[in-house]
């Protein structure tokens, strides 16, 4: 199974080390004048040592760091009889002195000693000792780190998230991961949008692989800002741990916004509606993809399979559409499956049938159309010119045959009616639905037609919740081909009633079920090969065989049959012959010879009965052959 990208995710989530929270013992307003009386204080007494500690403070305030540092070093040297003053400057010059070598200065060995110093006068200052862990830490002596961030936690920053934030992060780097998370934690109970700690924690459990955790976390920060890139990406990755594909698509799809020139991204992106069968966007993906990485092979390999399965798709679509007579979403279909390939044999013949019957098609309902009109048989005129404009959307004559028809509105409403009834009769039932809501466009508030739409949404959600216990009951039972016709059944009828909580049930169930096919399916290659490496043939063949139980045109397992048997497999054999019946079935039914088309499909059904494309068609075929007989009887 193609795995998601993780090289390229950005681990630096951990914030760059800093001493922001430090009480400074004075304060200085930031202004020259300032400066100009220290000067003065010490022109006057040269030996006058809180007027030289002030004179580095008020330096360390206007960030003159360098003079901060001169000041401050010589106010520790200066007139040490002074006893008195120097008891009074000597911890906080120290700190100071701390903090600039630390931050400024980038000399972290100078800064503990000048920390040590300023805990000897004040051996009770929380920020000291916070400052000193914070520069253990960079040192990477992660003992006296944790010791320095417990002394501050005694000494006054117990409510303070970033001390616990940074003693995770030394208990980490000595791999003590059950203190780390206590510490995060404890950051994350006193400030619970502390983002640091989110991301370090989020962090760990992604690294356990304790995705449930690390999904929880990342929501939090994804809540916080739903630009975060690092978040997004980290969150699509255990999603797709999960195998939670429809979040793994909106978190890379945050992702992709705020860094979209990273092809990783997109590959995850990509990858995610593959395994959703959203193959379009999959190929949209993919394609920004490889274009950002042209070397990326991997890449390529899976917009190849993202294409070949969108052609598949279209193609399969537009012969419904056909069977539908919806020659525009046909042609539409396979115009799409000539752009993915447009050397497309099946396609192009498909798509000229399609073109042509289109043109005929409109010709004739406008024939009709004029007829019934004429013969004041107004429901079938205005179904008639009903379909010449959906067939031609830009045809004015088809227009005013609407409008002139529609004057007389209690037939047309009738007909509407009876006719939606007759297609839910015949399984139908987007031609119901479509109908129904045809009268009420006539007619926004006609009664009957809105009963019948509220009877057909209740009758196609009990089916949809009936189809789903079935599909899982299949699914428990190991059946996964006819739990994947179930689950594509329900989703076809939830497109119809419009509800996309079923839809997109629907739709995480087809993933999963064919998630797991997929995994069957590579457990059975794996053993079939290694029957067939000990000469165990008989068994080789069982186990090859149930590979092409559930995907007769699999290459692996049709070889070794060959191998094992010296014929085709007889899964292959049935899979091509229902695809050679199938497409013969679409080209009698697009040359109007309808009877014969249902019984090539009717073939399909025999070899494969779980042919749900082949059962729609011989249905949508014979409701044909009733309006056909219905207008040629003028019923």
């Amino acid at each position: 199974m193609t795995c998601a990208r993780t090289t390229m995710f950005c681990c630096a989530f951990f914030l760059c080390l800093g001493v922001a929270g430090l009480v400074l013992p004075l304060s200085a307003q930031q202004d020259d004048s300032i400066i100009s009386t220290y000067q003065k204080a010490l022109a006057a007494d040269p030996n006058d040592v809180i007027a030289q500690f002030n004179l580095g403070l008020a330096y360390y305030n206007m960030e003159r760091i360098q003079e901060a540092k001169a000041a401050l070093e010589k106010c520790l040297a200066l007139n040490r009889r002074d006893q008195a003053a120097h008891r009074e400057v000597d911890g906080p010059a120290n700190q100071l002195l701390g903090i600039l070598y630390y931050s400024h200065l980038k000399d972290d060995r100078r800064a503990i000693n000048y920390f040590r110093s300023s805990l000897q006068h004040l051996p009770d200052d929380a920020d000291t000792h916070h400052a000193m862990g914070l520069t253990y830490l960079r040192l990477k002596e992660y003992g006296n780190a944790v010791q320095s961030f417990k002394k501050a936690l005694e000494n006054g920053r117990a409510q303070d998230p970033e001390v616990f934030y940074s003693m995770g992060r030394a208990h980490y780097e000595m791999g003590q991961y059950k203190e780390t998370i206590e510490s995060y934690e404890q950051s994350l109970r006193l400030k619970p949008d502390f983002q640091p700690a989110l991301e370090a924690l989020a962090l760990l459990y992604h690294r356990q692989e304790q995705n449930e955790k690390a999904i929880v976390m990342l929501k939090r920060l994804v809540k916080l800002d739903p630009m975060n890139f690092n978040a997004n990406y980290l969150l699509g990755l255990n999603y797709y741990r999960q195998k939670n594909y429809s979040e793994m698509v909106a978190a890379y799809n945050r992702a992709v916004a705020v860094k979209p020139d990273l092809a990783d991204a997109h590959y995850n992106l990509g990858m995610a509606y593959y395994y959703q069968t959203r193959y379009d966007l999959a190929i949209e993906a993919l394609k920004k993809a490889v274009t950002l990485n042209p070397k990326d092979g991997e890449a390529f390999n899976l917009l190849g399979q993202a294409q070949s399965a969108a052609a598949e798709l279209h193609l399969q679509n537009g012969t419904l559409a056909i069977a539908k007579e919806q020659y525009n979403e046909a042609i539409a279909e396979f115009q799409k499956v000539l752009q993915i390939d447009a050397t497309h044999h099946k396609a192009k013949a498909l798509l000229e049938d399609s073109e042509r019957k289109l043109k005929e098609e409109y010709e004739a309902h406008m024939l009709l159309a004029g007829k019934f009109y004429r013969d004041k048989r107004l429901e079938d005129a205005y179904n008639e010119y009903e379909l010449a404009l959906r067939l031609d959307p830009g045809s004015q004559e088809a227009r005013e045959g609407l409008r002139v028809t529609k004057v007389q509105l209690g037939k047309l409403l009738a007909g509407k009616l009876a006719s939606g009834k007759e297609a839910e009769k015949m399984g139908d039932y987007q031609s119901a639905r479509e109908r129904y809501e045809a009268a009420l466009q006539l007619q926004s508030n006609y009664a009957p037609a809105r009963e019948a739409l509220r009877a057909l949404e209740g009758k196609l959600l009990a089916m949809i919740k009936n189809l789903h216990a079935g599909a899982k009951k299949m699914m428990a039972q190991d059946d996964l081909k006819e739990a994947i016709v179930k689950y594509r059944r329900m989703k076809d009828l939830a497109v119809i009633i419009g509800n996309a909580e079923w839809e997109e049930k629907a739709l995480a169930s087809l993933t999963r079920v064919n998630d797991m096919k997929a995994e069957t399916i590579k457990n059975y290659l794996e053993k079939g090969k290694q029957a067939y490496k000990s000469k165990a043939n008989i068994n080789a063949t069982k186990l090859f065989n149930k590979v092409l139980a559930l995907d007769p045109q699999n290459k692996t397992a049709n070889e070794y049959i060959m191998r094992l048997t010296g014929t085709q497999s007889a899964a292959k054999v049935a899979a091509e012959k229902v695809k050679e019946m199938y497409y013969k079935g679409v080209d009698l039914y697009v040359k109007g010879r309808i009877e014969e088309a249902i019984k090539a499909w009717q073939e399909v059904i025999e070899l494969d009965p779980d042919n749900q494309d082949a059962q729609i068609n011989i249905e949508r075929a014979q409701a044909k052959l009733v309006a056909i007989r219905k207008l040629t009887e003028g019923k």
